[in-house]
């Protein structure tokens, strides 16, 4: 008898266990949500769109491509805490294909959102994330974190001693009046590592069953924001001014807050 006590106590005891087991797995699952992070490609205020003229600073101009890496993404809370995606690497891009190799071609493509999984319920009031690959990835390319590969046409081998990242791209050409001239405007070389820093109007609200979005502006004109390119339609590493110039203005004038939801 005394046995069969004790056999029923122990089942009771690992019958509550797993029941609490089970609370605690529940009250994990509920205290996270997902998030979209949307960056919605513009000129001034009409929406960017391939091989379509655009003016800017007076002159015609359309695109091929717009391609830059969104890395290190961070949310911070009304708290003050920060939820950070570790080793976060994503090619936001509107391009045409582009021949990367003699046999491989990476194919017209257009991403615009990352989407986030898991994020902690919680309500944050600043987004957080960077333009370009981090000193540690840029300087070993073996590390391929994310969405990090040779392969995608971001790459540079004339920059520095050793091969590199592009951080970001924007192709086209200027079809004002007369011949039409390539543009290209690059930044690149770890000292053009940007990060930007966005207080939110309103809090990006996450929470279990309820999926949350933060819609950003990307302004391609402001990419070129006092740059004349009828002077310098090629802004790369020969022109380290210009490409500063260039990586400041994605830090400081290129995304905006266009709504939260």
């Amino acid at each position: 008898m005394k046995n069969f006590k004790n056999i029923s106590l122990a089942l009771i005891a690992l019958l509550s266990l797993n029941s609490c087991s089970s609370d605690a797995a529940d009250a994990v699952v509920a205290t996270s949500g997902d998030t979209q992070l949307n960056f919605d490609s513009k000129v001034g205020a009409a929406d960017f769109v391939l091989n379509t003229p655009f003016t800017i600073n007076g002159q015609s101009f359309q695109f091929d491509h717009l391609r830059y890496w969104i890395s290190d993404v961070k949310l911070v809370s009304d708290k003050n805490e920060t939820y950070a995606l570790s080793n976060s690497f994503f090619l936001m891009e509107e391009t045409t294909d582009i021949l990367v190799q003699e046999k491989f071609t990476y194919k017209a493509a257009k991403r615009e959102t990352i989407d986030l999984k898991d994020v902690p319920s919680a309500s944050y009031t600043k987004v957080i994330f960077s333009v370009g690959v981090d000193a540690a990835h840029n300087d070993n390319m073996s590390i391929q974190d994310g969405e990090l590969s040779q392969l995608n046409g971001m790459t540079n081998v004339s920059w520095m001693w050793h091969t590199s990242y592009i951080f970001s791209s924007l192709t086209g050409k200027n079809v004002s009046p007369g011949t039409p001239v390539a543009i290209s405007v690059e930044t690149g070389l770890n000292t053009n590592y940007r990060t930007v820093e966005i207080t939110l109007p309103t809090p990006l609200v996450v929470s279990a069953g309820k999926s949350a979005k933060l819609n950003l502006n990307v302004d391609v004109e402001k990419i070129v924001k006092d740059i004349d390119l009828v002077a310098n339609p090629k802004v790369s590493a020969k022109t380290p001014e210009l490409m500063t110039k260039t990586a400041d203005n994605y830090k400081n004038n290129v995304f905006t807050v266009k709504s939260v939801e």
